[in-house]
């Protein structure tokens, strides 16, 4: 038993369910070893109050495997997934199921658990698709947050972000309990705002970008997009500053502590993106204003391309992607991008 209570300590709960492990713990067997009573009262505080016992849940709820995978979730059909080796995608076994959903907008991993924001336009509601990697399973929840655009992990909670920033109720999803909890409203509100691509986390917090659908009158020019953040421990949103420029399906990134925008459109026509490439911003977070960062090394047939701290970013499918090209300090010339024929694929 001695040795029982060593292996179940290592359990990671990302790979099994909390439930059975309590159940399992709370035995009059178990409690004779004196090891099980602290783990059982471990996991019982990780299964009500996650947020109060961080380095616990950051332990337990680790994947089996560390390697990164691409996975592509497509409505209706088998998942792939990316074969770095062979450079092609490839489906997931036969046995995995697909995805019930008739359009799919985002998605976001977290243990053993991977979450879809959906349609199922039979029903004609918005659901979260939620695919269980260990039992081989998708099960669908109804939400009231309209169409979402973006979904992201801050220690035990993932932030649904709409669409639009005039959706109410603003809601969050506890992994652990799996429960549902309403968060406070975000500041920038109003139809015509619309939720960038890549929502941030940085310094616990959570960063969203909305984009201003509204021309001005005169020029017909778009407005400049508007930072929001959000503060968990406060339950509450703050306006930030906005942008040197209009942003439009543009990407956050955080390089270096420091938050970024690249991609997207500097305008939005038949609600979509469109007009010219919008340029990259970084955010200075102590002065709380954006500026323009030079793109000096990237062609003009940059393939989605960014220069960010000396690195180079693909924005493929809204994603930023390190590609691994490192841009020497001094450097006169453009990177060589087209040579690099793998990523045009």
């Amino acid at each position: 038993m001695a040795v029982a209570a060593k292996v179940i300590g290592a359990v990671r709960l990302g790979l099994v369910d909390i439930r059975v492990v309590i159940e399992e713990l709370d035995t009059e067997e178990m409690k004779r070893v004196p090891e099980i009573p602290m783990q059982l009262n471990e996991v019982l505080i990780y299964k009500h109050m996650p947020s109060h016992y961080s380095k616990f849940a950051v332990e337990k709820a680790k994947p089996r495997s560390m390697s990164p995978v691409l996975v592509a979730v497509l409505p209706q059909a088998r998942m792939q997934y990316f074969d770095v080796e062979a450079k092609t995608w490839k489906p997931f076994a036969a046995t995995t199921p697909p995805i019930e959903a008739n359009q799919c907008y985002c998605a976001v991993s977290v243990g053993r658990n991977m979450f879809v924001a959906g349609l199922d336009s039979a029903a004609g509601i918005y659901c979260i698709y939620r695919y269980d990697t260990e039992g081989n399973v998708w099960e669908k929840q109804p939400h009231s947050c309209g169409l979402i655009n973006n979904l992201c992990i801050l220690d035990d909670y993932m932030y649904v972000i709409s669409c639009s920033s005039n959706q109410v109720p603003q809601l969050r999803y506890n992994v652990a309990t799996r429960q549902w909890q309403s968060i406070a409203t975000v500041g920038t509100r109003g139809y015509n705002y619309q939720a960038c691509n890549g929502v941030a986390i940085a310094h616990s917090k959570v960063l969203v970008l909305y984009g201003d659908t509204s021309q001005d009158y005169f020029s017909e020019l778009y407005q400049r997009a508007v930072l929001n953040c959000f503060d968990p421990v406060k339950n509450e949103w703050e306006v930030k500053a906005t942008t040197c420029h209009p942003h439009f399906g543009s990407s956050l990134i955080v390089v270096n502590s420091r938050l970024y925008v690249a991609g997207g459109y500097n305008g939005f026509d038949n609600n979509l993106p469109s007009g010219n490439p919008a340029p990259v911003e970084v955010y200075d977070e102590k002065n709380n204003t954006w500026s323009v960062v030079e793109q000096k090394h990237i062609p003009s047939k940059n393939l989605g391309a960014v220069e960010i701290e000396g690195r180079v970013y693909f924005i493929i499918n809204k994603f930023p992607i390190d590609s691994g090209i490192r841009i020497p300090p001094g450097e006169l010339y453009p990177v060589p991008l087209d040579s690099l024929g793998e990523w045009e694929n």
